[in-house]
């Protein structure tokens, strides 16, 4: 959004603006001495920069599509958000070199294609149409404006083009089919006997857990917490506070009246006779002459189809009596398009040329092309005035809230008084979650930063998705600390429990597999464990019932040669389970056409991730410390 504003601010302002400001730098250099200047960016592909903005706008999609996953909240072991970040900062690289190798390779979409595939899209859509309300609201709850959603979205496209066009030469060979067939098929004969824990079963004394909580500390503090004062100036809020005149709404509608007006379809059927390729101007002329005769049959009252069916070389159209279906401009080449869009419906035209031949078109029917009229699109011209208004305005907030929390840096009260702003304090939050403005995770970076959180400084400002753009200061300050030992020494008292558990299971695992080498079977381990006996049978591959765990295990271990083949697996909650494998049985025959086609998926996506590597390893790639991005 700040770009956008910037670059409104053009002609004699800009350079009296430019003039001003460098005047004081070019005489104190305050900007350098203070660590100013332009942000840094998260990471340099080739000479291009990935802005710390754009890291941001990845990270909460990213964050947005896991939480989705997870049901609407992240699990806490998933990942904090560094590890994160830095994950999101690596498929952002790689982005950038796949999109700088495409434009090199030359990879393009049309106009035409972007307005159509960006129309297509069910969630720009109101009732089964395009909508721009929908549009622009979508876009803007991204941090996107049109421009640059649709500049961003042709970059993916061009990327997509070159992902198609290694996808489709993918392929396996018979013999990697038949080997993927019977490892896939492969089914294995195990029993299994699980010993579980039965943490009730031991016992911890207050002392145990009191060692365990001293000789553990670290892990039982509490974060670093803080509560920061902010002041926001949002788009959506100025838009409220603006008068958009009706003459101007007028003007706006009748200025972009084509925005305003659907994609024309036309039906259209013809009669195609094609030319060959070094054709004389005479023989092209005799095929002309022929449509021609053709023509004079129709308009004699002949019907189209039928001659179509007879004489047209189209041999995608030809059978059903020359139907081209609904065109849309762009569709066909030229000469053809300028023709049909001529014509009225049921009309038959002359002889046209084109690269595929001569073509004797006929107008079926006109769909669409409809102009949406001013009552309309009323409320979306006068949000898109409000939103250019809203816009120059904010840019005068800004800079003056900007000035004035770096002139007074100690306190964001004298700017909220002189601009008329709301000065609000957060809840408690630390580096990795927050409520209210501390979700946004570039606030909570800021305010953990080192100018923010140590020097107690006013920060620069912070441009957040929605059009929003804060600025904060540290409120207060809760050092990191040792939680009680009354507070975790019920969790500390389980893990104890657990860990005992597993230690004795483990031990009783290693006495059990090496009775079995000797000659026990599993049947008097379970009569010593006291726990039944499961026989699975022979299972699959793809089986659900089994723990997956288990599943992975019973499918490295060894084909039994003579005997039976035995292994362990002690699982994350401290059980253990012996496996008993005696027979294994693959089939090679049944070839599943779905499954081959994921292999070949799979093929595809591994030359693609090859790909990647080698334009990865080959791009100067410079990173930057997330610590240190603002």
């Amino acid at each position: 959004m700040l770009q956008a504003i910037r670059d409104k601010v053009t002609g004699w302002i800009a350079y009296a603006i430019i003039f001003l400001i460098s005047v004081p730098f070019a005489l104190w250099g305050v900007n350098s001495y203070l660590g100013g200047g332009e942000a840094l960016p998260a990471a340099t592909v080739n000479g291009e920069d990935i802005t710390s903005r754009e890291l941001d706008i990845a990270y909460a999609n990213y964050r947005r599509q896991l939480a989705e996953i997870f049901g609407g909240t992240i699990p806490a072991g998933f990942g904090d958000e560094t590890i994160l970040k830095e994950r999101v900062l690596t498929q952002l690289i790689e982005e950038y070199v796949l999109r700088q190798y495409a434009n090199r390779q030359r990879y393009r979409i049309g106009d035409d294609e972007l307005n159509k595939l960006i129309r297509s899209r069910k969630d720009f859509q109101s009732d089964g149409q395009f909508d721009t309300a929908v549009y622009r609201a979508q876009l803007g709850s991204q941090g996107y404006s049109p421009a640059g959603f649709e500049q961003e979205f042709r970059r993916t496209q061009s990327m997509d083009q070159l992902r198609t066009a290694i996808n489709a030469t993918a392929f396996i060979l018979p013999v990697q089919e038949k080997q993927f067939a019977s490892l896939s098929n492969q089914t294995r004969k195990i029993r299994v006997l699980t010993r579980t824990v039965d943490s009730d079963a031991y016992l911890v004394s207050e002392q145990e857990i009191e060692d365990y909580y001293q000789a553990n500390a670290g892990r039982y503090m509490t974060a670093e917490q803080v509560k920061i004062d902010f002041l926001e100036v949002s788009l959506e809020r100025m838009k409220s506070l603006v008068d958009v005149p009706e003459e101007l709404l007028l003007e706006r509608y009748q200025f972009a009246e084509a925005s305003y007006t659907s994609a024309e379809y036309r039906t259209a059927s013809h009669i195609l006779l094609t030319l060959e390729d070094g054709l004389s101007e005479d023989k092209s002329k005799q095929v002309r002459d022929q449509l021609a005769d053709i023509r004079a049959q129709i308009v004699a009252g002949e019907d189209f189809a039928s001659l179509a069916r007879q004489y047209s070389q189209d041999p995608g159209s030809a059978a059903d009596g020359g139907n081209l279906g609904e065109i849309e401009r762009g569709m066909m080449v030229r000469p053809f398009e300028t023709a049909l869009f001529a014509m009225q419906v049921g009309e038959v035209s002359e002889p046209i040329v084109t690269a595929f031949g001569w073509h004797l078109i006929k107008l079926e029917q006109i769909s669409g092309g409809k102009i949406r009229s001013f009552d309309e699109v009323r409320v979306d011209i006068e949000d898109e005035i409000r939103s250019d208004l809203a816009e120059s305005q904010i840019y005068d907030l800004v800079e003056n809230l900007a000035n004035l929390a770096y002139e007074q840096s100690d306190s964001l009260l004298p700017a909220a008084e002189q601009l008329g702003l709301e000065l609000q304090t957060s809840e408690w939050f630390d580096r990795q979650t927050g409520t209210g403005i501390a979700l946004e995770p570039r606030v909570r970076n800021i305010a953990f930063s080192n100018e923010v959180l140590n020097q107690g400084v006013n920060s620069d400002a912070i441009e957040l998705a929605d059009s929003r753009i804060v600025f904060i200061r540290i409120n207060q300050r809760k050092p990191p600390a040792q939680k009680p030992l009354d507070r975790v020494s019920v969790a500390i008292s389980d893990k104890l429990k657990q860990e005992k558990g597993r230690e004795e299971n483990k031990l009783a695992g290693k006495q059990a597999l090496e009775a079995l080498k000797t000659g026990k079977n599993l049947e008097d381990i379970a009569t010593d464990w006291h726990v039944n006996l499961i026989d699975n049978g022979f299972v699959a591959r793809d089986n659900t019932e089994l723990d997956q765990n288990l599943l992975r295990l019973v499918f490295r271990m060894k084909k039994p040669a003579d005997g039976l083949v035995f292994d362990s697996l002690t699982h994350p909650n401290g059980d253990f389970s012996l496996v008993e494998l005696s027979a294994v049985i693959s089939n090679d025959s049944n070839l599943d056409s779905k499954r081959v086609e994921a292999l070949t998926t799979a093929a595809a996506g591994a030359d693609y991730q090859a790909v990647l590597r080698v334009l990865a390893s080959r791009a100067e790639v410079v990173r930057n410390p997330l610590s240190e991005l603002q």
